[in-house]
C-alpha cells in the first residue's frame, strides 16, 4: 500500500495537531467524529475480543474494496485480511453488529472493483473474492445474512462460472465455491421453520420487504469494460470489470450507507434466498432458450444435483419450493432427457433420479409420464422388442410373442385402448424434442438411438427399479389407479423382452443382462419379504383394477359408438342409475372424469340435441366460483373440443352461459347477455389466433367493446371487464385437446397434468407384502419366459447362475403363495431343458455296453452319453429335483415330468440303486430286474402266466446275460461322458424326492398317483396283449411306488384309492 500513490503520500492536511503544537501556542482544529485515531484508540482500550463493534473494525478494509482506484495486489491483501477475520475467530457471532457487518462484507466482496494489471493477478484476486464468499457462507457469521446478499454472492459466483474469457480453473473454482454455499444454503432448510425471522427487532410490524432477485447469467465470451484503460491493460481491466460490477441490489455501499442501514431491521436468510436461487437454477436449463448454451445447463444440472441431494427432503415441506420443482424443473429437465448429447444427458438423468429419489411422493402423474417416456424411447420401433408385443409361456414352458395394434395393450376380446394417462406428448418425432443443430433429419433418425444413449437411458430406468418397494408402489400407484396406465406390467414386459438377446442392436455390454439382473433383483425382493407378513385379499384393490378393465373397454367403445359404449357401462353397473333412475349424473361423472375418451367424439355426443340434459349435468360439475366468463369457458373447452356444427356450438355454449350465469358475475345482468358474451369469446378467440387470419384484419379491442354493445340487458358491458376478456384471449389463446402440437401443445398439456397432479393425491410407498402375491400373479410369465431363454441361450456361467436364481426364486414365491400352475409350468420348463424327457434308445433289442471302472460296472448308454454332454441339461436337472423335493406339496401336473425323468432314467440304469430295492417273499430283498433271462414266452402258448411275483422270481438280478450280443465298445469319450451322468444323478439326490411322501396333501398324492397311471402304464400295449402281457420293467417300478405311498399314507387310503 505505501507504494501506491493513493497511499503512500502524506499532504498537510495529512498531519493532524498533537501535543507539539498545542505547546508553542497552536490552535488545534476540532477533531472529526470518525476520526481514524479515535477509532484505533477505543479499539487498544478494549479488553474482550468479542468486545469489538464488527462494523468499526471491518469498515476501513470494505472502503479499500469499495474504492475504484484500489488495485489488485492491494484488493488481494484486503480480501485476505477479511478472510482471515472470519477464519481466526476475530470477529464473531458475539460481536456487537454483526449481522450488519456481515451483510455490509458480503456487500464489499460482490461490488469488490480494482484496476487491472496482468490477467494471472487479476484472476488470483477473483480466486482470493470466491475463497472470501464461501468463508463468509460457511463461517457461523454466515447465518445472520440477509436473503439479499445471500442471492448477491450466488449471482457474482454463477456469473463468474459462465465467463468464457476467465480461465477454466478459475471457472471451475467459482463452480466449487458454487457448490459450497449451496450445500449451506439448503443444509438451513432441515431446521428452518418460518419464512422470515427478524434480527434485532423481532415486534417489527411493519411490512415484510421485497422478495430478493437474481438476474439470470448469461453466456459472455467477449465482456464490456465500462471504464477506460490504457492500451496495455484494457484487456485485463475489460475481465474484471466485468465480473467487479455485478448488480444485485445496489452498485455502490460506502460508509455512510452503512450508518443508515443501521435502523432498518435484518432477517436471516431463508426461503426467500433459497427459492430465487433455486428459481435461476432451473430458468437456465430451458431447452428453448436459446442465449443458454448447453454449457451452462450442465453447469446448472451439477449444482441442482448437489442441492438436491442435501435438501431435496426438506424442499417437500415448503410450497414454495415443491411448486417449482413439480412444475417448471420436471418440465425442463425432462426435454433435455431427449437430447443425443452424452455429457448433457448424463446429467439431466443423474439430475432426474436424485429428484425422484428425494421427492418421489409429490411426483406421482411425473414419475409416470417419465417412465413412460423412458420405455417409449429404448423399446425399438418393430421386432419382439417393440412395445406392441407382449411375451407369454405356456403350460408346456413354449415362449410366445403376442402383437397388438398401434403398441396399444389388449383389454378383451380384441378391444384395445391406450392406457397410460392423458400426459404431455413427449416423445420422439414431435416439435417438441430437445433443439438439435440440423433440421433436416428423418423420422428413422429421430427414432434411432445410440448405444450409448441406450445404455444411459436404460441404466436410469434400473435405477429406479433398484428401490426396494418400487415394483410394488407402481402397481399400487398407478395400475390399481383408474386415471393412470398400467405402468408396472408395461415395465415388466418392457425388462422381459429386453432380457432377450438381439445382438445386431445391443452393443457388446449386453445390455439385456442388465433387464435380466432387474427382474431377478424383482424376485428376489419378493423372497426376502416372505417372512414378513401373510398375504392379505385386497377386494378394494382387485375390484379397482377390474372396473378399470371395463372403463378402459367401455372408453374403447364409446370412442367408435357413444351409444354402444355407453350401453356396455350400463350394464356392467360403472354408468348407474340414481334414486330418480336417471343416469345422467353418472354418466356425466364418466365423461368428465375418463382421460382416455376422444374429446372430439365427446363434444360432438354433448352437443347433440338427445344429450342435452346430460350437457347441462355436464356444466353443473365445474365450479366457476370467483371466475370471469372466458376462464370459466376456458376450463370448460379443456375437457372436450367443441362440435363443427354452428347449431350445436350455440347448444354447447349457451347451456355453459346459464350455468355460470348461476354463479351471480356482477358485470353480466341477464342469462341472454351471458350466452352472447359466451359465444363472442369463442369468436374473439378464432379471430385472434386463427393463422388464416392476418395480423391486420385481426379485432382490436375497441372494436371487440363495439360488437357487444347494448346486450347487456339493453345495457353494455363493462369496458374494464371487456378489456380484461380481450387482453387474456390475446395473449393466451383457449386451446381445444388435440388442436396443437410443438411447443403449444406441449405447454397446454403440461398445464394439464398439473392440473391433474393437484387432485390425484400424492404417492404412496408399500412398506408391505400384503401385495406380493397379486404382483407376482401377473408378472410371473414374462419373468419365468425370460429366464427361461436366458438360460438356454447363455454362453458362461454368471448368465447361468442368474437364471437358476431366477427359478429358484420364482419356485419358491409360487410354493408359499400356492400358485400351482405356476410352480407346474416352472417344472416344466426345467423338465424340458434337462433333455431327460426322451429315451434316446427307444425300441433297440440290442443291450448297452457296460464298462468297469474303479470297480464299479455302469451301462454306456445312448442317453447317458447325451445327458452327460449337455451341461445346461445337468444343471436343469439338479435344479428342478432340488426345488421339487424341497416345494413337493406345489407340485401338481407337473409330476408326469418328474415321472417321466425318473422312467428313463431307470431304463438307461442311471436310477440309484436305493431307489431299486424291493421286497420279495421269496427272493428277499432285490432289485427291479430291466430284462428278462430267458427268451420271451411264445405267442401261441394258451396259458397266461398268473402271478406277478412268480414272473419276477423267474428273471435274473442282472438284465444283461453273458452270451447276447452288445454294441461296439464305447470310446474313452463316451465313458467319461456317462460318468459325467451318473454324478449328475448322484447330485439330484434323488432317492430324497420321496422320502417324505407322507407329509405331502392329499391334493398332491392323488395328482401323483394320477401321473403314475399316465406314465407307469401302457394301456394300449396292454388291451393288445391277447395271451401274456409284455414285461414293462418301468411299470414294476411305478408299482412299487404305488405301494410305498400306500403304506406311508394308510389313513388315506380311501381317499387315495
Amino acid at each position: 500500500m505505501c507504494k501506491n500513490a493513493r497511499w503512500s503520500g502524506l499532504g498537510v492536511n495529512s498531519f493532524r495537531m498533537g501535543t507539539l503544537g498545542n505547546s508553542m501556542g497552536l490552535r488545534s482544529v476540532q477533531m472529526n467524529p470518525k476520526d481514524t485515531s479515535a477509532k484505533e484508540n477505543s479499539i487498544l482500550r478494549l479488553l474482550d475480543i468479542r468486545e469489538l463493534d464488527a462494523v468499526a473494525l471491518l469498515n476501513p478494509f470494505l472502503e479499500v474494496l469499495r474504492t475504484r482506484n484500489t488495485t489488485g495486489p492491494i484488493a488481494g491483501t484486503v480480501l485476505n485480511s477479511l478472510e482471515k477475520f472470519l477464519h481466526y475467530g476475530i470477529i464473531g457471532l458475539q460481536n456487537p453488529r454483526i449481522c450488519l457487518a456481515m451483510n455490509s462484507l458480503a456487500s464489499a466482496a460482490t461490488h469488490c472493483k480494482f484496476e487491472a494489471s496482468d490477467a494471472a493477478s487479476d484472476e488470483l484476486v477473483l480466486l482470493k473474492m470466491l475463497q472470501l464468499l464461501q468463508m463468509i457462507t460457511s463461517s457461523d457469521c454466515g447465518s445472520v445474512l440477509s436473503d439479499e446478499a445471500v442471492c448477491g454472492m450466488m449471482e457474482t459466483g454463477l456469473s463468474m462460472c459462465f465467463q468464457m474469457r476467465l480461465s477454466e480453473m478459475l471457472r471451475r473454482t467459482a463452480e466449487h465455491v458454487i457448490n459450497t454455499i449451496v450445500i449451506v444454503i439448503f443444509e438451513r432448510l432441515k431446521i428452518l421453520d418460518d419464512e422470515w425471522q427478524l434480527v434485532d427487532s423481532p415486534n417489527d410490524t411493519s411490512e415484510p420487504p421485497e422478495q430478493p432477485h437474481m438476474n439470470t447469467p448469461s453466456h459472455s465470451s467477449s465482456p464490456h469494460s465500462d471504464v477506460t484503460a490504457t492500451p496495455v491493460e484494457e484487456l485485463e481491466e475489460s475481465l474484471i470489470e466485468d465480473i467487479s460490477t455485478l448488480d444485485v441490489s445496489a452498485l455502490e455501499e460506502d460508509s455512510t450507507k452503512d450508518t443508515e442501514t443501521e435502523a432498518i431491521p435484518l432477517r436471516y436468510y431463508g426461503l426467500p434466498a433459497t427459492r430465487e436461487l433455486l428459481r435461476v437454477l432451473i430458468s437456465l436449463l430451458n431447452p428453448h432458450e436459446h442465449k443458454h448454451t448447453d454449457s451452462m445447463r450442465m453447469t446448472a444440472l451439477k449444482i441442482l444435483n448437489v442441492a438436491f441431494e442435501v435438501g431435496g427432503v426438506s424442499m417437500g415441506r415448503f410450497e414454495s419450493l415443491r411448486s417449482l420443482v413439480t412444475d417448471e424443473l420436471c418440465k425442463y429437465v425432462f426435454q433435455l432427457a431427449k437430447t443425443d448429447s452424452i455429457p448433457l444427458l448424463s446429467l439431466s438423468l443423474r439430475l432426474i433420479s436424485t429428484v425422484f429419489d428425494t421427492l418421489r411422493p409429490h411426483l406421482k402423474l411425473q414419475q409416470e409420464l417419465f417412465l413412460f417416456f423412458l420405455i417409449e424411447r429404448l423399446s425399438p420401433a418393430t421386432g419382439a422388442g417393440s412395445r406392441n408385443v407382449t411375451v407369454d409361456i405356456d403350460e408346456e414352458g413354449k415362449i410366445s410373442f403376442h402383437t397388438s395394434r398401434n403398441g396399444i395393450k389388449d383389454v378383451d376380446q380384441g378391444h384395445t385402448v391406450d392406457i397410460r394417462s392423458g400426459s404431455p406428448n413427449m416423445f420422439l418425432g414431435k416439435s417438441t424434442d430437445y433443439p438439435r443443430q440440423s433440421k433436416n433429419y428423418s423420422t428413422s433418425e429421430q427414432l434411432a438411438i445410440s448405444v450409448e444413449v441406450r445404455e444411459i437411458l436404460l441404466e436410469c430406468l434400473l435405477q429406479f427399479v433398484r428401490v426396494p418397494t418400487f415394483m410394488i408402489d407402481l402397481w399400487y400407484n398407478y395400475d390399481c389407479n383408474l386415471a393412470s396406465g398400467d405402468l408396472f406390467e408395461e415395465l415388466i414386459q418392457f425388462l422381459s423382452k429386453n432380457s432377450f438377446p438381439d445382438h445386431p442392436s445391443y452393443s457388446l455390454m449386453n445390455t439385456h443382462i442388465l433387464c435380466l439382473d432387474t427382474l431377478i433383483m424383482f424376485t428376489g425382493q419378493l423372497v426376502d419379504r416372505l417372512n414378513n407378513e401373510e398375504p392379505k385379499t385386497i377386494p378394494d384393490l382387485l375390484e379397482c383394477k377390474r372396473r378399470k378393465r371395463l372403463l378402459l373397454k367401455g372408453s374403447t367403445l364409446f370412442n367408435e359408438s357413444p351409444k354402444v359404449g355407453i350401453q356396455f357401462l350400463i350394464e356392467n353397473g360403472i354408468i348407474v342409475p340414481d334414486e330418480n333412475n336417471d343416469i345422467n349424473a353418472s354418466l356425466s361423472h364418466f365423461l368428465r372424469t375418463t382421460q382416455q375418451l376422444d374429446k372430439k367424439m365427446l363434444g360432438e355426443y354433448l352437443g347433440r340435441p338427445e344429450n342435452f340434459e346430460t350437457l347441462k349435468v355436464y356444466m353443473h360439475q365445474f365450479n366457476f366460483e370467483g371466475k370471469r366468463i372466458d376462464e370459466a369457458l376456458r376450463s370448460v373447452l379443456e375437457t372436450f373440443r367443441l362440435p363443427g356444427e354452428s347449431q350445436q356450438i350455440i347448444r354447447v355454449t349457451d347451456t355453459f352461459a346459464e350455468t355460470f350465469f348461476e354463479y351471480g358475475p356482477k358485470e353480466i345482468y341477464n342469462i341472454e347477455a351471458a350466452q352472447i358474451l359466451a359465444y363472442s369469446v369463442i369468436m374473439l378467440n378464432t379471430d385472434q389466433h386463427n393463422p388464416q387470419v392476418r395480423r391486420q384484419s385481426r379485432m382490436s379491442v375497441d372494436q371487440y367493446v363495439r360488437n357487444v354493445r347494448g346486450v347487456n340487458n339493453n345495457g353494455d358491458f363493462p369496458r374494464e371487464y371487456l378489456s380484461e376478456i380481450y387482453q387474456a384471449i390475446q395473449e393466451d389463446e383457449i386451446l381445444m385437446p388435440e388442436e396443437h402440437e410443438g411447443l403449444l401443445g406441449f405447454n397446454y398439456a403440461w398445464k394439464q397434468l398439473q392440473h391433474r397432479s393437484a387432485m390425484s393425491g400424492p404417492y404412496i410407498q408399500c412398506v408391505t407384502s400384503s401385495y406380493d402375491k397379486t404382483v407376482f400373479e401377473l408378472a410371473w410369465k414374462p419373468i419365468v419366459a425370460a429366464i427361461s431363454y436366458a438360460f438356454s441361450t447363455a454362453q458362461d456361467d454368471d448368465t447361468l447362475q442368474k437364471a437358476i436364481t431366477g427359478f429358484r426364486h420364482c419356485a419358491t414365491l409360487a410354493a408359499q403363495f400356492e400358485l400351482y400352475d405356476v410352480f407346474d409350468s416352472i417344472v416344466t420348463n426345467l423338465a424340458a431343458m434337462t433333455g431327460l424327457l426322451e429315451n434316446a434308445n427307444g425300441n433297440n433289442s440290442v443291450p448297452d455296453p457296460i464298462v468297469d471302472v474303479a470297480g464299479q460296472k455302469y451301462v454306456v448308454s445312448k442317453l447317458a452319453v447325451r445327458f452327460g454332454r449337455n451341461y445346461k441339461g445337468q444343471l436343469a436337472a439338479v435344479v428342478v429335483f432340488a426345488i421339487v423335493t424341497r416345494h413337493g406339496n406345489t407340485v401338481r401336473k407337473s409330476w408326469s415330468k418328474i415321472l417321466q425323468i425318473i422312467k428313463n432314467l431307470f431304463l438307461n440304469s442311471l436310477l440309484p440303486s436305493s431307489m431299486l430295492q424291493v421286497e420279495d417273499f421269496l427272493s428277499g430283498t432285490t432289485s427291479i430286474p430291466l430284462k428278462p433271462k430267458s427268451p420271451k414266452p411264445q405267442k401261441e402258448s394258451n396259458r397266461r402266466d398268473g402271478s406277478l411275483l412268480s414272473t419276477l422270481s423267474s428273471y435274473l438280478l442282472s438284465p444283461y446275460s453273458s452270451d447276447e450280443s452288445y454294441y461296439r465298445d464305447p470310446t474313452e469319450d463316451e465313458v467319461e461322458s456317462t460318468m459325467c451322468a451318473v454324478d449328475c444323478v448322484t447330485a439330484c439326490k434323488l432317492e430324497e424326492l420321496f422320502s417324505d411322501i407322507s407329509n405331502l396333501d392329499t391334493e398332491t398324492l392323488k395328482s401323483l398317483l394320477s401321473s403314475i397311471r399316465a406314465v407307469g402304464y401302457d394301456e394300449a400295449a396292454m388291451k393288445k396283449a391277447v395271451i401274456t402281457i409284455t414285461y414293462d420293467p418301468a411299470t414294476v417300478l411305478f408299482l412299487e411306488l404305488i405301494i410305498t405311498i400306500v403304506v406311508r399314507n394308510s389313513d388315506r387310503i380311501t381317499d387315495l384309492w
